[in-house]
């Protein structure tokens, strides 16, 4: 909140700071842990496979096809974090915009699968939602348009932490209450 009074300009602390720092989340910590647990997944079988064909008289060999049962599980491992929708996200806000870019984590990396870049003034509202046997918490964005529609926009955050959670919700519910006093200054200088 910024005044002008008498040719000096009176700002406010929330301002200084949003002016000077931005906010930075992302999951790429927990993306490569799943990238290497994926690989891990992938090279177990194979590799089990392969020495117990190149070399049959190898102790472990009898305890492996006897106990099919751990390749099962591996190989069912596999397909669920190949068609879980584990996402990499980058979630940037600054004193002026908000973005957020989702890539698809396992199966088409580098895919940009979701984009959003707002200003504040557009941002109504948001919630977190959990998504049941998933790794997933979707927010959603409550966001109203040059036109005055109100739009919803639901993004998937894959292993998002409930201390990101809580940071991301006290920046956003401040953008909020600036966005409600910024339109209450607004109309209390109409009259």
């Amino acid at each position: 909140m910024t005044k002008e009074t008498k040719g000096f300009v009176i700002q406010g602390i929330g301002d200084a700071v949003n002016q000077r720092k931005k906010f930075k989340s992302t999951n790429r910590k927990f993306s490569i842990i799943t990238y290497l647990f994926i690989l891990f997944l992938i090279i177990f079988p194979l590799t089990a496979f392969v020495l117990a064909y190149t070399f049959p008289h190898l102790v472990f060999v009898d305890y492996l096809f006897n106990s099919t049962f751990y390749i099962f599980i591996t190989i069912l491992l596999l397909i669920y974090f190949l068609i879980a929708r584990f996402n990499y996200y980058t979630l940037k806000i600054d004193a002026y915009v908000i973005d957020i870019k989702i890539f698809r984590a396992v199966i088409g990396i580098f895919n940009l699968i979701d984009y959003i870049d707002i200003s504040h003034e557009m941002l109504i509202g948001f919630s977190f939602f959990n998504r049941p046997f998933s790794f997933n918490k979707t927010l959603m964005l409550k966001i109203k348009t040059d036109k005055g529609k109100t739009i919803k926009k639901n993004l998937n955050l894959s292993f998002l932490s409930k201390k990101e959670e809580l940071r991301i919700s006290r920046l956003l519910r401040k953008i909020i209450a600036k966005n409600k006093l910024g339109k209450e200054e607004v109309i209390s200088n109409k009259y």
